[in-house]
């Protein structure tokens, strides 16, 4: 390729260059431009919006001068009304020579119902007579009823109870109730209960522990009874039809003497004799011949 060819297709390049650099500038250009309408709109709001501004603080200053004297008649004293009932701070308000005007109150925990809260301007300031004196109103503290939390678990319970605004205090005892999981609440569930306030929330730690009496060489019918008194259910029963102790009695229990279990659980037993000779609610025959003879059936 000739130098000059080689200079042809460099100009090429330049051009296009400097032609797209051209069209960006242009494009660039168009772009920060503004239409004139658009412009002076902009600038007739910005008037508005100071004419507003201007005009609101020479109402206010007007209004609430924040220099006078006290004995210049043209002024008046804010006085303060925090505390007071609202027909309190009505009267001393309008004594004034003032304007009194209720905003949307709030909860407080300690402010009776009715009182002041705040007021706008603050006392002490000074007004011109008609100012309107603002007062913000309690609505006394704010009332949940408990919500029944019995059978959730320690953490949602907590969870429950300290979103309402509670602070929560835990304590365990022993319980039928699943270890861990929410007894009750003192005061209980549908007590009305201010916020901020404090509660219990109880928890389970299971039911109480028992100890497996020996019930080895015993009557069924007497086995039960103890496993009742000792607050322990029967479970299954089993037979030995070769054991060498009387029939009904027990020759084997599970799970084996002085062992803990929860009150409510149950003991399997195993009897010695045939399954025929008990019913079927586990009471020997001779349980049966007593019921009998107690009716007269006998």
């Amino acid at each position: 390729m000739s130098y000059k060819r080689r200079r042809g297709l460099g100009g090429r390049g330049t051009g296009e260059t400097e032609e797209g650099r051209d069209g960006d500038s242009g494009e660039t250009g168009r772009r920060r431009s503004m239409p004139a309408g658009r412009r002076r709109a902009l600038i007739s709001a910005s008037a508005v919006v100071g004419a507003l501004l201007i005009g609101y603080g020479a109402a206010a200053l007007w209004l609430f001068p924040s220099t006078a004297s006290a004995g210049d008649a043209a002024v008046v004293r804010v006085p303060d009304v925090v505390g007071l009932t609202e027909a309190e701070a009505r009267s001393r308000v309008m004594e004034s020579d003032l304007e009194f005007s209720v905003r949307t109150g709030m909860h407080h925990p300690d402010a009776p119902e009715g009182t002041v809260l705040s007021q706008s301007p603050l006392p002490g300031q000074f007004a011109r007579p008609g100012a309107p004196i603002e007062a913000v109103l309690s609505r006394g503290p704010e009332i949940h009823t408990l919500p029944d939390v019995a059978g959730l678990t320690e953490r949602q319970a907590t969870i429950v109870l300290e979103r309402l605004g509670y602070t929560v205090t835990v304590q365990r005892r022993e319980d039928p109730t699943p270890a861990g999981r929410a007894i009750e609440t003192q005061p209980s569930a549908g007590t009305e209960l201010k916020v901020p306030g404090e509660l219990v929330l109880m928890i389970s730690e299971g039911a109480p522990i028992v100890v497996v009496p020996d019930l080895r060489g015993m009557h069924i019918d007497d086995a039960v009874e103890i496993l009742s008194e000792a607050g322990l259910e029967l479970g299954s029963i089993s037979f030995d039809e070769m054991a060498v102790e009387a029939p009904g009695r027990i020759v084997g229990q599970y799970p084996p003497p002085d062992y803990s279990l929860r009150a409510g659980d149950t003991v399997e037993l195993r009897v010695s004799g045939q399954a025929d000779r008990l019913n079927e609610d586990g009471s020997s025959s001779r349980d049966r011949r007593r019921e009998d003879e107690g009716a007269g059936l006998l």
